[in-house]
């Protein structure tokens, strides 16, 4: 089972990071992309309590779910937050939460396993994906305030 629980992670992980893929589009051969960044640069790290930060700011806390690790890739504007114990429609409920604070669908897609999504407001971007009992949530803050270019994206379902 505990297996099982890596490869959901793993599927999780990989579908945050096909989802940021289009958002780093480099348009200008030859020019460094700023906006691309590693996801190896940061360790999990595991915690009990919901974390107080510039980019936790800028989202409501789940009322459902229990904190399992984030990830803090904070020199790349981006901040991880892994859920444990939430179930699909608890998730579910928490997206439509964000929408009603001003955040906008950009992107979404599902399959019978899990389900992606890409929020926006001002100037963070939250990408989503959760499957099962794990709520995956990738905060993303540009200091330009630039819109997603949602023509980019390419859901991998």
């Amino acid at each position: 089972m505990k297996h099982n629980n890596y490869k959901l992670i793993a599927l999780i992980m990989m579908f945050t990071l096909a989802l940021l893929a289009g958002c780093s589009h480099n348009s200008t051969p030859g020019k460094s992309n700023e906006t691309s960044w590693n996801i190896a640069d940061a360790e999990p790290v595991y915690v009990t309590e919901w974390p107080e930060n510039n980019f936790t700011a800028q989202i409501v806390k789940p009322d459902n779910g229990e904190m399992d690790y984030i990830r803090d890739f904070s020199d790349d504007s981006r901040y991880e937050i892994v859920l444990k114990n939430i179930s699909a429609d608890e998730s579910a409920a928490y997206i439509e939460e964000l929408k009603s604070q001003g955040y906008s669908k950009i992107a979404s897609e599902e399959n019978n396993v899990s389900v992606g999504t890409m929020l926006q407001k001002d100037n963070a971007t939250l990408s989503i994906a959760y499957s099962g009992t794990v709520f995956n949530i990738l905060i993303a803050v540009d200091s330009k305030s630039t819109p997603v270019d949602t023509q980019t994206i390419v859901p991998i379902f």
